[in-house]
């Protein structure tokens, strides 16, 4: 495993390490570790810590909002796209410690990898310097982000998005049927079905269930709004009875 220099990833947070060890154990990629310390404890303090501030900061910006503005901004914040963005921008790519099996798949490029890290690293800043220090980082990180906040016209999920736009043309719900596709124990590849009027829309991967599930109902949104997906109403059961009175 080549050498990193880590004060340049330093450099590019905007942050000095008093203990070097926690920046490395936060770019430790499990498949590194090799049953040592890696990132998926600093990634679950990091996740967090990461929700707090950005709470914090909404609650004292938006003063106005209610909890359910409130939480669908944050959630247009931190996830795992934004992360993936964030990571990209300080070229987090390059500074993880993965195995050689990870390198050669690109792990290092996979979009669930680094969201992770870059929480890990917020964790790892949290314990090495305290709240206020990683308040002042995170939001300095988040600038752009947070000044972006008011060109967004929905802070609402995709998922909610969906619901909503077939409900207002009279169609049921979609459903979601996510199941573990592949992949080992610690790390499964999550595959997301989604049907509408019990027919298989679209389908797709992801790393988190939860993503998975964001990235179908994406995927249909733009079917529709491109016209690519054809939908008819479900005849209710008086207008099924009186097609078939009149056969």
């Amino acid at each position: 495993m080549f050498d990193i220099d880590t004060t340049i990833l330093e450099k590019k947070l905007g942050f000095e390490f008093k203990n070097k060890d926690l920046l490395h154990d936060a770019l430790t990629h499990k498949s590194y570790s090799s049953g040592g310390s890696n990132n998926q404890r600093l990634e679950f303090l990091g996740d967090s810590i990461l929700n707090t501030i950005i709470s914090e900061y909404l609650f004292q910006k938006f003063n106005n909002d209610n909890e359910g503005k409130m939480t669908s901004m944050r959630a247009s914040l931190v996830n795992e796209d934004s992360l993936f963005n964030l990571a990209k921008e300080i070229d987090l790519n390059e500074f993880v410690y993965m195995s050689d099996e990870e390198f050669l798949r690109s792990g290092n490029l996979r979009k669930a990898a680094l969201a992770d890290t870059y929480e890990a690293i917020i964790g790892a800043i949290f314990l090495d310097q305290g709240y206020e220090i990683s308040k002042k980082i995170v939001l300095d990180l988040f600038k752009n982000n947070l000044q972006n906040l008011k060109y967004i016209k929905t802070f609402k999920d995709p998922k909610s998005v969906l619901q909503e736009k077939l409900q207002s043309i009279k169609i049921d719900p979609p459903r979601y049927e996510t199941s573990i596709k592949s992949g080992p124990p610690h790390n499964p590849i999550f595959e997301t079905k989604l049907y509408i009027n019990n027919e298989l829309v679209v389908k797709s991967e992801g790393y988190k269930k939860n993503e998975s599930e964001k990235k179908v109902a994406s995927n249909a949104l733009k079917m529709l709004n491109n016209n690519d997906l054809k939908l008819t109403k479900k005849k209710s059961f008086i207008k099924k009875l009186l097609e078939n009175l009149r056969k």
